[in-house]
């Protein structure tokens, strides 16, 4: 449904509160308290047939009695009590709930059915639902603070959504001693109606939201968040946790591509995609709401370090080291003005370490020069505990020279107690990110220029659409279809190279012997040397059962390669078929190869993956993923990921690989699976790739029935169903 009626949650002209209490403990009572007191000036309006006045307002039995326009209704009944509640409130033209009460899919099938006879009510009706099982929704704009949290919320300009409402009830309480404000903290619960998806697109659009934090569980509709993220990141920042890292990976595969395109890795790369930064911390999450909305967004080259704390300022040098960036490089011309206003024995360099003796006005000259220098984009600034300086007011001046959001910067506050506490306040008042230690400001730093880089490769490499190549889609179909026909899953190499082949993709010739004299006569037509494989259905690693047979320069060694490898296989699997083997050129050894594939991911669909292939695929596991479509920045994006991509730019001595053509191939193995969702695993181990040719040396694919049409299995189809 998108933000229809969305507005309700936000800016209502009154408040049913269902379930209202005087029960000191009891979720009705702490709604009402926080309502009562949060300064909304709509009218509340407390539901409970027990009660005729309820701190100091009219209590209802009914809807029917109610004489002023009500917008949005918050329940906190039994849950067995929502479904007749909602269908009251549709009579009544209200258009949004918040469900505060517990009980629904999260305790089991009794309660699965209960939601989904709310879920059925509000179709009937035009209402939104924010819920079940959640702690409810504040908004410091309109002073609305529909939850059991026990403080409103500091007003700011960042919007926190998520799926734990304990979460968020912590971070309102570290908003409120650290003294940051938010514009919004919207608690999920179960999902039932409105989403992530909404609630981005709405804040997307509200001028007082400046950048949006997430929790993410899980989800239904990845493609609706996706598009919405996608749109919302463009023009604010957006900063994510997603829990299961630790459950990243798949188990059981059919395709070494399956093993490495693990759930965890591919959320990774969509929030990529859409510009999102995830982040690994509960902390660094808060730590990024100090950031958002008082700077811009930093880049990496151009950040320096001034400190009148020696230590400190090496801490943040390694910190930066330690995430991939540096510092700036000092001009001459810099140093030397700095010079004149430093003892002669500072650091003369960045970090700029002025050695303990920094008064503010010091600290402000050194600030000024700094802001002046080309090579500065922006500044971080480490305050200490030292000897005779006012930490006020130092605050003070501090704040009027880089308050305001003119220029980047950020603030560690190293000391504590009350004049630091004070000086600290100060500092955020005055607009400036302001942590308590460097490694806080230097993740917070890196992750507002994570989102501008995002951003700016958003801008610059989906704007290209794909190029579109001459394949046979016809051909391809009828491999497809009559694998599936057949209700033969996994496709032969010979099958799987041939699907290749009708998208361009270039493989080595593979023709099948079931024979010992067979294979012998085709080695003769194909050429000495030859390599022999094992053709079997039910064995899908061939390397793993000895079925592999390589460099064979006679008809006397392909002739007992044959009988090796199906003797092998036999042992390996007794009951595997066994089709024969396959016959084919022996490529000239490569100093390394690739690997290339696809799989498809519950959630976001065919994931392609790129990286170092061979038999050392799943122990190095260098590898890249992508989401189709893809065109050829995207393409060549995914190949700088990796650390294959050094050789194949050519390294100490080894030639160069044609990564033109590597991107193409990448392309039309994109167009693939974008074409045909019933592509399940697509596998290419090894591609070989030299300065002129590129071929696929092994292959495997598995398929299965459609539940999609194309392109609608893809996670970046945009298009409006």
């Amino acid at each position: 449904m998108g933000i229809h009626n969305i507005e309700k949650f936000f800016n209502p002209r009154g408040i049913a509160v269902i379930g209202a209490s005087l029960k000191e403990n009891s979720v009705g009572y702490k709604v009402m308290r926080n309502m009562t007191s949060s300064g909304y000036q709509g009218s509340i309006l407390p539901f409970n047939p027990n009660y005729s006045e309820l701190m100091g307002l009219k209590c209802y039995a009914s809807f029917k009695d109610i004489r002023v326009p009500v917008d949005l209704s918050v329940i906190a009944t039994p849950i067995g009590a929502v479904p007749k509640m909602i269908r009251e409130c549709i009579e009544a033209g209200i258009g949004g709930a918040v469900i505060l009460s517990g009980g629904g899919k999260e305790t089991g099938e009794e309660g699965r059915k209960i939601e989904e006879e709310i879920k059925k009510e509000a179709q009937r009706g035009d209402i939104r639902i924010i819920g079940p099982n959640t702690l409810g929704i504040i908004s410091a704009q309109h002073r609305i603070n529909a939850t059991f949290a026990p403080h409103m919320l500091l007003p700011g300009k960042v919007a926190a959504i998520a799926q734990s409402g304990a979460l968020l009830d912590t971070m309102l309480g570290w908003s409120l001693v650290e003294n940051v404000g938010f514009s919004h903290f919207l608690s999920l619960g179960s999902m039932l109606d409105v989403d992530f998806a909404d609630l981005m697109e709405y804040l997307g659009k509200d001028d007082q939201v400046s950048g949006i934090l997430l929790y993410v569980e899980g989800m239904d509709d990845v493609k609706k968040f996706m598009r919405a993220a996608q749109a919302v990141s463009r023009v604010k920042p957006i900063f994510a946790i997603k829990v299961g890292r630790s459950q990243a990976g798949a188990r059981a595969a059919a395709s070494h591509t399956g093993a490495l395109t693990g759930e965890d890795a591919v959320w990774d790369e969509a929030f990529k995609r859409v510009g999102i930064v995830r982040v690994n911390t509960f902390s660094e999450l808060f730590d990024c709401a100090v950031m958002i909305g008082k700077q811009t967004a930093p880049s990496r080259s151009g950040l320096v370090i001034i400190s009148d704390v020696g230590g400190a300022a090496v801490l943040t040098a390694e910190e930066l080291a330690v995430s991939g960036a540096e510092p700036a490089k000092l001009s001459g011309e810099l140093i030397q003005r700095l010079s004149g206003v430093l003892p002669p024995y500072w650091s003369r360099g960045n970090p700029i370490d002025m050695v303990s003796v920094a008064s503010p006005e010091v600290y402000v000259q050194v600030i000024q020069y700094c802001m002046e220098a080309p090579e500065v984009e922006s500044l971080l600034l480490i305050i200490g505990p030292q000897a005779g300086n006012d930490p006020t007011k130092m605050a003070e001046i501090l704040g009027k020279k880089v308050g305001g959001g003119a220029f980047a910067a950020c603030a560690v506050w190293m000391g504590r107690g009350n004049e630091f506490d004070k000086g600290k306040r100060m500092m955020l008042e005055a607009g400036i990110p302001t942590y308590l230690s460097p490694e806080q400001a230097v993740r917070s730093l890196l992750h507002m220029s994570t989102y501008r880089q995002n951003i700016e490769m958003l801008k610059e490499k989906t704007a290209e659409p794909p190029p579109k190549f001459e394949v046979d889609s016809h051909s391809a179909a009828q491999l497809i279809n009559e694998a599936i026909k057949q209700k033969r899953f996994l496709l032969t190499e010979p099958e799987s190279k041939a699907l290749l082949k009708t998208y361009g993709i270039p493989t080595t010739r593979t023709e099948v012997a079931s024979s010992a004299d067979e294979a012998v006569q085709l080695a003769r037509d194909i050429g000495f040397p030859v390599v022999l494989k094992l053709l079997s259905s039910d064995i899908t690693h061939k390397s793993e059962a000895g079925g592999v047979k390589l460099n064979l320069t006679t008809q006397e060694q392909v002739s007992r390669a044959f009988a090796e490898i199906v003797d092998a296989a036999r042992v390996y699997d007794p009951e595997a078929k066994i089709l024969g083997v396959t016959v084919q050129p022996m490529v000239p050894r490569q100093e390394f190869e690739l690997i290339l594939g696809c799989k498809k991911d519950k959630f976001f669909g065919p994931v392609i993956l790129f990286g170092m292939g061979g038999i050392m695929t799943e122990v190095l596991r260098d590898r890249a993923l992508g989401l189709p479509p893809l065109n050829r920045p995207l393409a060549r994006q995914m190949m700088e990921s990796t650390k294959a991509y050094r050789l194949l730019k050519g390294y100490r001595g080894l030639p160069g690989s044609n990564l033109a053509l590597l991107e193409e191939i990448l392309i039309r193995l994109s167009q693939l699976v974008t074409d045909f969702s019933e592509i399940v695993e697509l596998d290419i181990n090894p591609m070989v790739v030299t300065a002129d040719q590129a071929w696929a040396l092994d292959a495997r694919v598995v398929v299965e029935a459609a539940s999609a049409a194309s392109p609608h299995h893809l996670a970046m189809d945009f298009s409006r169903e």
